[in-house]
This record gives C-alpha cells, sequence and structure tokens, in this order.
C-alpha cells in the first residue's frame, strides 16, 4: 500500500470520527413534573459543564447555593413539581448537590420549611474543586468497566445467541457446498480487474487489526479527559464504543475461527468445507475489525441516508478479501455479522443509559434523590 493510499485512508477516518460527533447526542433537561404529592421546595435543572440554564418557567435559572437568600419559586411551579435532568451516559451525572455554605448540606430551605436533618442525609460533601486525576481515572475505570459488563451480558443473551447461530447455519450452507467455490470462481475470472484490486487495497487498510485495535483504544483514553468538550466528546463516544465493540466481539470471532476450521481458497482440495480445528479462517477477521467502525457510527447515526452510508461502507473491507481471493464468500460474511452482533450489544447498552434519570426531592417528609429507569 503506497503514501497516496494511507494518507487517503487517514483522512475517511477523520472524516468518520467527524460525522460520529455530529451525530453524538448531548444531555438534556425535561420540563417540570409532578412527582411527589405534598412536597415543599423544588429545584431547578442543573446545567450541563461549562453551561448556563435557563430552562425553567419565567426563565428562572436556579437556586442560589453559595450562601445568601435562595432565590423566589416561580408561582407557575405549584408544590409537589420539580424539574427532572436526564443525561444519556452516566459520566454526563454531576458528582452531586452542593450546599449553601459549600460543605455539602441542603441545597435550600424555603421558608418555612421544617429542618430536614443532617448535610449527609442531602447529598454528598462538594467543595466545588474539580475533581484530581485520580478521581477522574476511578471514576472512568469503574464506568467503563459497568458498560463493558452489561456489553457482555447483551451479547451473550438469546437474541445475539439467536442471530449468530443463525448465521453460522447459513455460512455452513455456503461453505460445505459448491456454493462457495461457484461463486469465488466467477468473481474471480468475470469480475475481478486492476481496479477493483486498487479499490481493494485501500479498504483492506480497515480491517489491519494491528493497526486499528489499538488505535482506537488509545483515542478512547486520550480523550476521555476532555469529553466535557463537544467535540471531543463526540470522538470519544465513538472511540469508546467503537473499543468495546472489539472486547466483546474479538473473543467469540477467534473461537469461531478455529472451531470451523475452514481455510482459504486455494489452501485445501476441500475448498471452503469446515474440518474443526484444522484451520484458523473460516471468519474473516479483515471483514471484522473493518466493519466495526462503519456499523458503530451507523448506530449512532438518525438520518437513514447517513446510516445507509455507514453501513455500505462497512461491508468494504469484507468485499476486499473476497477480490483478493483471500476468503470465501461466507467467511467474509460471518466476519461481517459477528462484528454488526457486537455493535449492536454495545448499542443496547447505550441505549439503556439514555432511560437513567435523577431527580432530586426535598419535602417536610423526606429529602434524597429519585432514580427512574425507563425501558
Amino acid at each position: 500500500m503506497d503514501n497516496a493510499d494511507r494518507l487517503l485512508a487517514a483522512s475517511l477516518g477523520g472524516l468518520l470520527l467527524l460525522a460520529c460527533s455530529a451525530c453524538s447526542q448531548p444531555w438534556k433537561f425535561a420540563r417540570a413534573e409532578q412527582v411527589m404529592p405534598g412536597a415543599q421546595a423544588a429545584l431547578p435543572s442543573f446545567p450541563a459543564p461549562g453551561e448556563s440554564t435557563c430552562e425553567g418557567p419565567d426563565g428562572f435559572c436556579g437556586p442560589q447555593v453559595r450562601g445568601g437568600t435562595p432565590p423566589e419559586t416561580p408561582a407557575s411551579w405549584d408544590q409537589g413539581q420539580v424539574p427532572r435532568a436526564s443525561y444519556d451516559r452516566l459520566s454526563d451525572i454531576p458528582p452531586g448537590l452542593p450546599g449553601e455554605d459549600g460543605s455539602g448540606g441542603n441545597v435550600f430551605e424555603p421558608p418555612g420549611a421544617p429542618v430536614l436533618g443532617s448535610a449527609a442525609a442531602v447529598s454528598p460533601d462538594v467543595s466545588g474543586a474539580p475533581p484530581g486525576l485520580g478521581d477522574r481515572l476511578r471514576g472512568a475505570s469503574q464506568e467503563g468497566w459497568c458498560r463493558i459488563r452489561s456489553d457482555y451480558r447483551n451479547y451473550y443473551g438469546w437474541p445475539t445467541m439467536r442471530d449468530l447461530w443463525l448465521g453460522v447455519a447459513g455460512g455452513a450452507v455456503l461453505a460445505n457446498t459448491s456454493l462457495d467455490d461457484d461463486f469465488q470462481g466467477w468473481y474471480q475470472r468475470d469480475v475481478r480487474s486492476s481496479a477493483t484490486d486498487d479499490f481493494a487495497a485501500f479498504w483492506k487498510t480497515f480491517g489491519e487489526g494491528q493497526i486499528f485495535i489499538p488505535a482506537y483504544a488509545g483515542l478512547a483514553v486520550a480523550t476521555g479527559f476532555f469529553d466535557d468538550r463537544p467535540l471531543i466528546g463526540g470522538v470519544n463516544d465513538f472511540s469508546d464504543r467503537v473499543t468495546r465493540g472489539y472486547l466483546v466481539g474479538a473473543p467469540p470471532m477467534l473461537l469461531m475461527q478455529a472451531l470451523l476450521g475452514g481455510s482459504r481458497p486455494g489452501e485445501h482440495s476441500v475448498g471452503s468445507q469446515w474440518k474443526p480445528f484444522d484451520d484458523s479462517n473460516s471468519v474473516s477477521g479483515h471483514a471484522f475489525v473493518g466493519a466495526v467502525p462503519f456499523i458503530t457510527a451507523a448506530k449512532m447515526c438518525d438520518g437513514p441516508l447517513l446510516k445507509a452510508t455507514f453501513y455500505t461502507l462497512s461491508t468494504f473491507p469484507a468485499w476486499s478479501r473476497l477480490n483478493d481471493d483471500a476468503h470465501y464468500l461466507s467467511q467474509a460474511c460471518l466476519g461481517w455479522g459477528m462484528a454488526y452482533l457486537a455493535c449492536r450489544a454495545v448499542d443496547d447498552t447505550e441505549r439503556q443509559d439514555r432511560y437513567l434519570t435523577f431527580t432530586p426531592l426535598v419535602t417536610a417528609e423526606v429529602a434524597g434523590v429519585a432514580i427512574e429507569y425507563r425501558r
């Protein structure tokens, strides 16, 4: 692969990151909702990092949390109503609710409200100082471990296992009959040309696992410290999902390569037929590695045209292996299919997090935070 092809691959990778950053949805605020009858106070929504909000009715921007008298609650907020802050990612949730005196006490008490008890009953101690590097690393590692466990639960659930074995059954029909050999012979004889070779040489690069797997993992770690910035946050979200797709999908892909025991075109007289543990080419690794970033990008976007574009691009690394006579049709299809299942498991984790809602509550009887999970 010459320098021009490498430059084109790097440019396409940059465009892919920018597109995914634009598709990444920021966290947002919901309108005030009735959450508990008899509530004595209302709390405004929390602002996003680096932002100020005036989301409440009548342009009310929030309580004064550093001393002084609490602002007057707008008349349009009935008792028992509080705004609800909704977050798309666990890392967007604010670390705590600061108190009036900076020591983590009550956020504020409306006129005439009874004392609500100790500061610890309301919120943790938040001094307003930014978290240190060690705190951020611990928080990121805990969140990452939680998400990876959820990815594995989704992948090894019944829907994924069902679809995986349906794909294996379809691959078995292609591999253990003459269909694989017939298709390979037709393509190499009637379709392949110098133009398709040049095009395949470009797309094969995206399937190089020794390049792209550590690159996406390093990008996820490097941008994790700046994910509160819009563009960098989108890049972090994309690279994090791609890395988790490799983590959850690569082990079963490697197992299938060895378990099915298929060989490359021209290696054995039996063609593509499966001979368990005889070889390790039944699933195309290039097809798997090259498809994960594009399928991830497709799942992060809402527009049907953009989704279709990314899904189409995700098939090109698999096609390059057919063109180069390096894999049979069944092997390329299995590589792409296992990449799709891994990305779907990661996307299911992200969709679950979108329905996690934290609502602060301050009443005459209780103070705390309500957690709501919607499916």
